[in-house]
C-alpha cells in the first residue's frame, strides 16, 4: 500500500473514476437509516433520573457514534457496488490472536513477522480480533484489511499500537483465509497489507503515520478508484445533516414535555383536591337533617325523657336475653404470632 497522507494530491490519474451521482442517493439513504435506527434506539431507552427530559437527547448523543461507525463500513460497500475491479469482504473477519504471535510482533522483528505466514482457524476458541473489511483490489492483485476510526485523535497512543498489532497478525491469516473461506482465492502474501483510516479528514501528525494511520486520500491507492475519499467526505455531510434533523426532533419533543418533579406536584395537588371533594360530601351526607335551634326550642319531644327513663325489669331481662353472641372462629397459622431472633415479633 502506498502511504500518502490525505492532503497529498498525488493520486494516479490512471484509476477508473468512480461516478458520485450515481451512488448519492444510496449514501442518503444510508445516513437518514443510521439517524433513524438511533432515534428508535434512544427513544425507547428508559429514561434517566437524573436528566429528566433530557435523557432522550443525551441517549441519541452516545449512540450516534458507535452506529455512526458502522455506517462508514457499509460505505464501502456501495462503493464496491459501483466499482468492478473491486471487492470488499465485511463478514467473517475475525481472525485468533495468539500470544506468541503477539510476543513475536512486540520483540522488535518486524522483519522476520513480515516473512511469517499463519493457518487461519474459524472455530477459534482464544483472543481474536475482527477487522472493519477486507478490501482486494483485482486489478493489483492486492488486499487490505481496513480499520475504519471516526476521529483518531481521541484514541490514545497504547490503543492505537493494540490495534495495529492486531491487524499484523491478522494480515498473516489472510492468505490462508481467502483460499480457505472464499472459493480458494489466492493472494501472494506480500501483497498483504493493513491500514486504520482516519476519517476525520484532518491532516495527521508524523506520529499517525508510523503508527498506520492514513487519511481519506488513501482509500483511493487502496480500492483502485479515483473518487473513494469524495465519497466518504460527501457521507459525513449527509450524517451531519441527519445528525441535526434527529437532534432538533428531540429537542422540540422535549419541550413539550414537564420534568419529573412538576408532575408528580401536580399528582399529589389532584389527589389532594379529590379527598376534599370526597370529605365535603361524606359530611354533607352524615349531618343531621334538623337543626340545632329546634332541638334547643323543642323540650316536648316524648323520645327525649324517653330515653333519660331508667328502664324497667321486663326490658331489662329482654336486652339480656336478646345480646349479640361472639362466635369465636379458629385462628389462621398463617396469622400466628411468631418470633423472629432477638428483636421480637
Amino acid at each position: 500500500m502506498t502511504q500518502t497522507n490525505q492532503n497529498d494530491s498525488s493520486t494516479s490519474t490512471e484509476l477508473p473514476v468512480l461516478d458520485i451521482d450515481a451512488i448519492r442517493p444510496d449514501l442518503q439513504a444510508l445516513a437518514k437509516a443510521t439517524v433513524d435506527r438511533t432515534l428508535h434506539q434512544a427513544r425507547n431507552t428508559r429514561a434517566d433520573p437524573v436528566l429528566g427530559c433530557s435523557s432522550t437527547l443525551a441517549t441519541y448523543c452516545m449512540m450516534i457514534p458507535r452506529n455512526d461507525g458502522q455506517a462508514l463500513e457499509q460505505v464501502l460497500d456501495i462503493v464496491a457496488r459501483h466499482v468492478e475491479s473491486l471487492t470488499v469482504i465485511r463478514n467473517g473477519l475475525r481472525f485468533s490472536i495468539d500470544p506468541k504471535h503477539l510476543e513475536l510482533l512486540q520483540s522488535n522483528h518486524p522483519v522476520i513477522f513480515a516473512g511469517l505466514q499463519t493457518n487461519y482457524d474459524p472455530a477459534q476458541l482464544g483472543p481474536s480480533y475482527r477487522a472493519d473489511a477486507l478490501a482486494i483490489n483485482q486489478v493489483t492483485g492486492k488486499a487490505c484489511l481496513l480499520e475504519f476510526k471516526r476521529q483518531t485523535a481521541t484514541i490514545e497512543t497504547t490503543k492505537l499500537n493494540g490495534i495495529a498489532d492486531n491487524l499484523a497478525i491478522a494480515q498473516a491469516q489472510v492468505c490462508d483465509f481467502l483460499y480457505k473461506q472464499h472459493w480458494r482465492l489466492k493472494i501472494e502474501p506480500q501483497a498483504v497489507n493493513w491500514a486504520i483510516i482516519d476519517c476525520s479528514d484532518q491532516e495527521l501528525p508524523p506520529r499517525f503515520r508510523d503508527a498506520g494511520v492514513f487519511g481519506l486520500n488513501s482509500l483511493d491507492d487502496i480500492t483502485g478508484a479515483s473518487g473513494v475519499a469524495e465519497a466518504y467526505r460527501l457521507f459525513r455531510g449527509f450524517m451531519a445533516a441527519e445528525f441535526r434533523r434527529g437532534e432538533a426532533e428531540l429537542m422540540a419533543e422535549s419541550q413539550r414535555f414537564i420534568s419529573f418533579q412538576s408532575a408528580q406536584a401536580m399528582i399529589e395537588a389532584e389527589v389532594t383536591r379529590a379527598r376534599l371533594a370526597v370529605a365535603a360530601e361524606m359530611a354533607q351526607v352524615s349531618a343531621p337533617v334538623h337543626s340545632a335551634d329546634a332541638d334547643a326550642t323543642n323540650t316536648d319531644d316524648p323520645e327525649d325523657h324517653a330515653a333519660k327513663r331508667p328502664l324497667s325489669d321486663h326490658d331489662a331481662d329482654h336486652t339480656r336475653r336478646h345480646e349479640a353472641t361472639i362466635i369465636p372462629f379458629p385462628l389462621d397459622r398463617r396469622t400466628v404470632r411468631r418470633r423472629f431472633g432477638m428483636f421480637g415479633t
